[in-house]
């Protein structure tokens, strides 16, 4: 009787355990369908999105056309944003660096080993190339080409022809330095389930074909400091003073619009001026009181753009590679007399160790929130006079403080 009691607890505790069972298969089952029908919704969503991609990828070709009719003299040669190409970016994560190279072509097959081996060891495959080439005469469609080959796929170019020479700032400065933001804008536009970022904390660092990069660096850091300030610039003199490094909600925000405004307004003079790497107080140009052509500084009005922001001088990262000699002779030869693609140096962090710039006289009357630190003021100021460029000449030149501050 009692083996009989604890046989029929048993068949009662399967039977127990096996409803349960059959419960949690149950719920399981639910659970799982419920999943599948939110992959579908988010199979669909994506679905709806790529169309919508699709869209915004045809309607690029009018796009660029588009841009270029905004400037006289320039004439669209050759570009990559049509349909069949933008669709096939290898875009596999964010980019969290965007390297923005304008100008004539020059160089840039000798020392584009060393930008790829910067951008690899610094952000690994999240990051992206654009190119806006002009020349007079035209270039090789099948050097493009190459390029975007060597870039993995991560590479797009605009190449122009012009007519006359490229040496008015308002012809450089529109062209070339608003087009090759304009170039990642639209591949941000056009792709943003794949290109959509952090405008704070993305990196945008923009060059002349020609640079030669000696470093990789700390892409976290940077883009923290980025985020804490929001609109700065960390720049190099003298060598590059056209390069500079930047995120995208500075570039987008306050350089990108004013290069592409009248060029009598407020706003392009103020995009012109913080477009140079050692620009800040007006590279030295002009009085401490004139040079924010009414436009103020962003740390007087709390980083609310329209504003100049604060430039200091940072990483030493690159330098020019000219070319020497032409047709099968034809080599490069780096201003610091290095070859271009020498291994790069320890990736460092340019947070570290950044110098401030002041105007060569008269930065004491300059407004408080716009000085540096007292205790790095009190470490000294270097002087960089006699700079040919910069007006008025009484007054060329500018200094940078001797002391360091990290961001």
């Amino acid at each position: 009787m009692v083996c009989c009691l604890r046989v029929t607890s048993l068949f009662t505790c399967l039977a127990g355990s096996a409803l349960l069972l059959f419960k949690d298969l149950s719920q399981f089952v639910k659970d799982d369908q419920l999943q599948m029908i939110e992959k579908e919704d988010q199979l669909k969503m994506f679905a709806k999105e790529s169309k919508e991609d699709q869209l915004k990828i045809l309607d690029l070709e009018g796009q660029v056309q588009g841009w270029a009719h905004t400037y006289s003299g320039i004439q669209v040669q050759h570009h990559n944003l049509h349909a069949e190409n933008i669709s096939n970016y290898n875009i596999t994560c964010v980019p969290k660096v965007w390297l923005l190279l304008s100008g004539l072509y020059r160089s840039l097959k000798y020392v584009r080993p060393s930008m790829l081996n910067m951008l690899q060891r610094s952000a690994g495959d999240c990051w992206f190339v654009t190119l806006l080439v002009s020349s007079y005469d035209g270039i090789d469609l099948a050097i493009l080409q190459d390029d975007y080959q060597f870039f993995q796929g991560r590479f797009s170019f605009v190449s122009v022809i012009r007519s006359g020479i490229a040496k008015p700032k308002g012809y450089a400065y529109a062209v070339h330095w608003h087009g090759c933001w304009w170039i990642a804008q639209q591949i941000r536009e056009a792709l943003k389930g794949k290109a959509a970022m952090d405008p704070s904390s993305t990196i945008v660092l923009r060059h002349r074909p020609d640079e030669c990069f000696r470093h990789c660096f700390d892409v976290e850091a940077a883009a923290a400091a980025f985020t804490r300030w929001r609109y700065l610039i960390l720049g190099q003199p003298i060598s590059a003073d056209n390069g500079l490094t930047t995120n995208w909600a500075t570039y987008s925000n306050l350089i990108a619009p004013g290069l592409a405004a009248n060029r009598s307004s407020n706003l392009f003079l103020s995009a012109m001026s913080a477009s140079w790497s050692k620009s800040e107080y007006c590279n030295g140009m002009l009085d401490p009181g004139e040079c924010d052509h009414g436009i103020p500084y962003c740390l007087m009005n709390k980083n609310t753009a329209p504003c100049r922001p604060p430039v200091l001088l940072s990483w030493q990262q690159h330098c020019l590679c000219r070319l020497q000699g032409k047709g099968s002779s034809e080599t490069s030869l780096c201003i610091d007399r290095k070859p271009p693609d020498l291994p790069l140096d320890a990736c460092m962090d340019i947070t570290k160790g950044t110098k401030c710039i002041l105007p060569r006289s008269g930065w004491q009357k300059l407004p408080q929130q716009l000085l540096p630190p007292a205790w790095q003021l009190k470490g000294g100021l270097k002087d960089s006079g006699n700079v040919a460029y910069m007006r008025p000449t009484s007054k060329k030149g500018y200094q940078t403080c001797k002391a360091g501050r990290d961001l």
